[in-house]
């Protein structure tokens, strides 16, 4: 067993995911039902396929698969689709897949041409707080992705709505209310599992550094998510602030802030530089 044989498995998910991909889209612009279980299938497929390269890249190196960019992109795009297929068995209602799916899709392409070969882990990494740190910042980042793409699919059901213009395509989707509560949900459990990644860190900072918190630009940033997803949640529930363009726009900035959270403060250096 060889680190390129777990590369080469995820390549394979990629692969599956696509496929995916297409069968959800088209389900959603069809009439036959079948296209989206077998969109499901598939998906859990690529899923599976996608845990086996964890497993293997696991054995391989010893350790997590939680340590440089291309480990982090393999293991968000897993929490990604871990929570999108959370929400699908909640809401009974398949035709968000033609959304996230194919966003989830991008993201596991990209995370694929990244460089996948080993690296010496760091003295401050070798910690059992590791573990936990990192799933909770990836089922978080996972959860703000699958609520960004449901934010889309809100808008253009508001969209049609408003131009009573009934297709078939949206007549298969949920209404703005169930959508809208499905968002808040999604961002809910992203902000639990954000707090659990800020928490953990500070817990384990101590341990390494000798402090919770210094203001690390990743420290800084994980700290911006948390508040802006803070913001979102609490002027949802007190404020009653709703509506397809008022969602897009929290969750959009809830997504943006996470990904410069994972790439932009590379560019910054800090304590957490070594995550390139």
């Amino acid at each position: 067993m060889t680190i390129k044989l777990g590369a080469d498995v995820f390549t394979v998910a990629v692969g599956i995911y696509a496929f995916a991909t297409i069968l959800y889209v088209v389900y959603l612009f069809s009439k036959q039902k079948a296209l989206a279980d077998a969109g499901r299938g598939v998906l859990i497929a690529g899923f599976i396929a996608h845990t086996a390269s964890l497993a293997i890249r696991g054995i391989v190196l010893g350790r997590a698969p939680f340590l440089n960019m291309y480990e982090y992109m393999l293991s968000f795009v897993w929490g990604a689709v871990a929570v999108y297929l959370g929400v699908e068995i909640i809401t009974k209602n398949r035709s968000f897949g033609a959304f996230a799916v194919p966003l989830i899709t991008f993201m596991a392409f990209m995370a694929a041409r990244l460089p996948y070969e080993l690296i010496d882990i760091m003295p401050a990494l070798r910690s059992a707080w590791r573990l936990p740190h990192i799933f909770s910042g990836i089922m978080a980042y996972g959860a703000f992705l699958v609520s960004l793409m449901m934010s889309v699919m809100l808008l253009w059901v508001e969209y049609v709505e408003k131009k009573k213009n009934d297709t078939s395509a949206v007549t298969r989707l949920p209404g703005t209310k169930s959508i809208e509560l499905a968002i808040y949900r999604t961002v809910a459990f992203g902000f639990l599992m954000q707090t659990l990644l800020i928490v953990v860190g500070a817990i384990w900072a101590e341990r390494s550094w000798g402090r919770p918190w210094g203001w690390d630009p990743k420290e800084t940033w994980s700290l911006i998510t948390w508040l802006v997803c803070a913001a979102y949640l609490h002027t949802r529930t007190t404020m009653k602030w709703r509506g397809g363009s008022y969602t897009f726009a929290m969750t959009f900035l809830i997504y943006a802030a996470t990904m410069f959270t994972l790439y932009g403060v590379n560019l910054l250096g800090g304590l957490h530089a070594y995550s390139k």
